[in-house]
């Protein structure tokens, strides 16, 4: 029943709400596996084909004369190191926003398991280590923080949700030696973060903070808040660029949900 509701309130926005496609985009994926290497590099081909430039987090907030296309990864995937070899021959910038709780080598393998299994990863489930996140760094990548251990922050007391954001920035600056200035909070519609943790990340030094709820491109990406859309590689292109086309901010509003799944 879910599902048939999910189908038909995104049918009623394609049919009503679509738009052009908006000259600001900011996508995201978690992990890609090996048989969608080839639509991922579609993906990008056709945003570059169409005029988009990939910019950081802090160029896309800012950017107002020309297409921009913010593209971000969550999560802790070592299969991120591939990814980056694809970017790197498209002379494309992205953005990794790291759980630190699970760096290859400084855990138990049991944490290991039981971190994939909250964030319901089935697929390769090695973590990245230090100097995986330093070849990412090198090769002209963001890294970005998504907490210590990808905990959905509003469950939490309010001291602990801000000790989540705080000790998964300061282990990526210990990781890196240098600020770690992005943010994106797990699991990322609006029922998972509060004004007073947005608040809490600008006081530790974050300069941008990202929501990860379907149908809100045609919102203003400012830095208290990039919306992005997932773009999922199992679906068509045409699938997905509608899901960027709609423009779903009243229904989100309204309900708290997406209006495009």
């Amino acid at each position: 029943m879910k599902n048939i509701l999910q189908k038909l309130i995104r049918g009623t926005h394609v049919a009503l709400c679509c738009q052009d496609l908006p000259e600001k985009l900011a996508i995201y994926f978690h992990s890609i596996d090996q048989s969608e290497i080839g639509a991922f590099m579609e993906t990008i081909s056709y945003f570059l084909e169409q005029g988009y430039e990939f910019c950081d987090p802090n160029a896309f907030c800012v950017q107002q004369s020309s297409r921009a296309i913010f593209l971000s990864f969550d999560d802790n995937h070592r299969s991120w190191l591939e990814i980056a070899e694809i970017l790197r021959r498209y002379g494309v910038r992205a953005t990794f926003y790291v759980n630190t709780c699970v760096l290859h080598s400084r855990c138990a393998a049991s944490e290991i398991a039981a971190y994939y299994d909250r964030i319901a990863s089935y697929r390769a489930r090695t973590p990245l280590s230090a100097t995986d996140i330093a070849h990412l760094v090198a090769a002209g990548h963001i890294l970005g923080s998504h907490g210590r251990s990808h905990q959905m922050l509003t469950r939490l007391p309010l001291p602990q949700a801000r000790e989540e954001i705080r000790q998964g920035k300061a282990e990526l600056e210990d990781l890196l030696g240098t600020p770690v200035l992005h943010f994106s909070f797990p699991y990322g519609m609006r029922r998972h973060f509060c004004e007073k943790l947005r608040s809490y990340c600008f006081e530790l030094g974050f300069r941008t903070v990202a929501s990860a709820i379907p149908g809100m491109q045609h919102c203003r990406q400012t830095a208290a808040c990039i919306y992005r859309s997932p773009w999922r590689l199992g679906k068509s292109r045409e699938y997905n660029l509608d899901n960027l086309r709609v423009d779903g901010t009243f229904f989100e509003r309204l309900t708290g949900r997406s209006a495009v799944g």
